[in-house]
């Protein structure tokens, strides 16, 4: 369900009103609208602010499956603040900060590079996942794995 329709569920589901939500949200009524008509999309802090006051998950708000990865490094995008940022400031939804920032990417960067740069994180991730993968197997793996995303394809 996109964004929108989201945003309109939450406020009809509570039975409150644009205005009610705009308050508790800190921004004006005219924003809330331009959300349910698809027409802006919240900021990153106000998205947080709906998640945690209407308790809903910012998978669901932004219609991402279980488990989205940035589809440039393949960081998981576990946390609000993980996610980048679209040129107008609003958030997006396939790239992390790192990668992702105002609309534009953070580094001119080819796969290779990318490669290296993860590798940094290597000891970070084995033990995070249990796992015990050498450089080199993980170059081969990330290899694999960074191809299949959006921004290497």
């Amino acid at each position: 369900m996109r964004m929108n329709q989201v945003i309109a569920d939450i406020r009809k589901n509570n039975s409150i009103s644009q205005d009610e939500m705009a308050n508790k949200l800190f921004v004006t009524r005219q924003a809330v609208s331009r959300w349910e008509n698809g027409e802006t999309t919240p900021n990153i802090e106000t998205l947080k602010m709906i998640s945690k006051e209407y308790d809903v998950s910012l998978n669901e708000l932004l219609d991402l499956p279980e488990r989205p990865i940035c589809q440039s490094c393949g960081m998981d995008l576990k946390n609000p603040d993980d996610f980048g940022t679209n040129s107008d400031g609003g958030v997006n939804t396939e790239y992390c900060k790192y990668c992702f920032r105002k609309g534009s990417y953070t580094h001119d960067r080819n796969i290779d590079e990318m490669i290296e740069s993860n590798l940094k994180y290597l000891d970070e991730y084995n033990k995070e996942q249990g796992l015990s993968f050498t450089p080199e197997q993980a170059k081969t793996e990330l290899k694999q794995y960074l191809s299949t995303l959006k921004r290497w394809k």
